[in-house]
């Protein structure tokens, strides 16, 4: 019985990509091998332009493939970068040699999804917020270092304030450093509503029993702590400069409404928020429920702007790991719960969070009604994809579209409320009168 597949690659070629050579087959040829430095790169594109190859598949190994990935793409060879797992699942074939041409066969069949790879803009910022995300992990890390070293020296400030990264605590750290042990001075330090509401709790807390190698850790805390404020300020400044290149010939928004405080790790960039809407084409996605300029930019450092790469809104969020996965054989369907959790799943989780403790919000209310079936954790799941598929229809069709959208869900929750209230006073023979 012959096959009925197709080519749609003819001049295609599949490489294999490991930490020291890249494996290359093309069909019809023997497999070779490539040094993975920079001349070994070269070398793997001049082959493959010798043999008239338009198209390749790599597998995603680590960040080894980015540098000849790139180099491909430059020189007009579309590159497919493919999932490792949709590549494997044939026994027999875990060699490198037999990878490459097990990949270049399936490619020329289509039988391969490509990965989203973003533009190259897209990608140096995506660089930057995670240069600047893992400074604020380490930044976080050398306060609660500090803490320690302060209680270990029963100096108890985090039991006293709310924040040991604020002002007052960050002076007393100081002066501790400098060498005054004085409480009385050191409480001079603190802000005037500490001192107003806490001054005898306060002073009594200040009065520490020193030990030099805790002051000594102290001060290497607090040199971290400086250190990464620094490198959180020059990442800072990358990032101002890079959303001035994408921003540059883009009309100015029509920003309607003050921009939405964002609480904590504000990037030091002047009008970030007009700037992020640039981003969109004008399109301000912080009308969103718990969408700050922050939180999109951090979005859009993964997804760029161009939601147009995923056909619709349930591809979209499938790719961001919030969609559940379907697995249907003979009579049996059922939904597997597959542990995924992408970057950009993960940042609209974290802005969907608090949603959870408001009594206003449209989107909080349909998730205290998931919570209490299915717990807060698919609740916020649940959320995040609901909010992701409002970010993909204001991207694609534009915010009309989704604020109609919200405001129809809004009202269906009153008439669903409404009845619910109906049919209890009705239980209890009540009848309900408006006020």
């Amino acid at each position: 019985m012959e096959s009925k597949l197709q080519k749609i690659h003819a001049q295609g070629a599949g490489i294999d990509v490991g930490s020291r050579q890249f494996f290359v087959g093309i069909e019809n040829q023997e497999v070779k091998s490539f040094d993975t430095f920079t001349s070994g790169c070269h070398q793997v594109v001049e082959y493959l332009q010798q043999h008239s190859i338009t198209s390749v598949a790599m597998e995603a190994t680590g960040v080894y493939w980015i540098t000849l990935h790139d180099m491909l793409r430059d020189v007009g060879i579309e590159v497919a970068v493919v999932n490792g797992r949709h590549v494997k699942h044939v026994p027999g074939r875990k060699t490198d040699v037999k990878d490459c041409m097990w990949i270049s066969e399936l490619h020329s069949y289509g039988l391969l999804k490509k990965s989203f790879i973003p533009e190259a803009e897209v990608k140096e910022m995506r660089h930057y917020m995670r240069l600047r995300e893992n400074h604020i992990e380490q930044k976080v890390k050398a306060v609660q270092r500090m803490d320690k070293a302060l209680v270990m020296m029963n100096i108890r400030l985090s039991s006293l304030v709310s924040d040991v990264q604020g002002q007052s605590s960050l002076r007393i750290i100081q002066a501790i450093l400098k060498g005054e042990r004085n409480a009385g001075v050191l409480l001079t330090l603190c802000d005037s509503r500490i001192i107003k509401h806490k001054k005898e709790q306060m002073q009594q807390c200040l009065n520490g029993f020193y030990k030099p190698e805790q002051l000594f850790a102290l001060k290497q805390s607090w040199e971290q702590y400086e250190f990464s404020e620094k490198q959180i300020a020059d990442c800072d400044l990358c990032i101002d400069a890079l959303l001035q290149k994408l921003t540059i010939n883009k009309p100015a928004p029509v920003l309607n409404a003050k921009p939405k405080r964002i609480y904590h790790n504000k990037p030091n960039v002047e009008n970030l928020h007009k700037m992020v809407q640039q981003l969109y084409d004008g399109k301000d996605l912080t009308v969103l429920p718990g969408i700050t300029s922050y939180s999109l930019l951090k979005f859009f450092s993964v997804t760029g702007n161009n939601l147009k790469n995923w056909q619709t809104e349930n591809h979209f969020t499938a790719w961001l790991g919030l969609a559940p996965n379907q697995y249907q054989s003979g009579k049996m369907k059922k939904y597997r719960r597959v542990k995924s959790n992408t970057e950009a799943g993960q940042i609209l989780k974290e802005c969907v969070q608090p949603l959870l403790r408001s009594k206003h919000v449209a989107l909080g209310v349909f998730g205290k009604r998931i919570a209490s079936r299915r717990g807060p954790s698919i609740a916020i799941k649940a959320m995040a994809r609901k909010l992701a598929c409002w970010i993909y229809r204001i991207v694609t069709k534009g915010l009309d579209f989704v604020e109609n959208g919200i405001k129809q869900y809004e009202e269906r929750q009153k008439k669903d409320t409404l009845k619910w209230l109906e049919k209890k006073a009705k239980e209890l023979n009540y009848t309900l009168a408006p006020c």
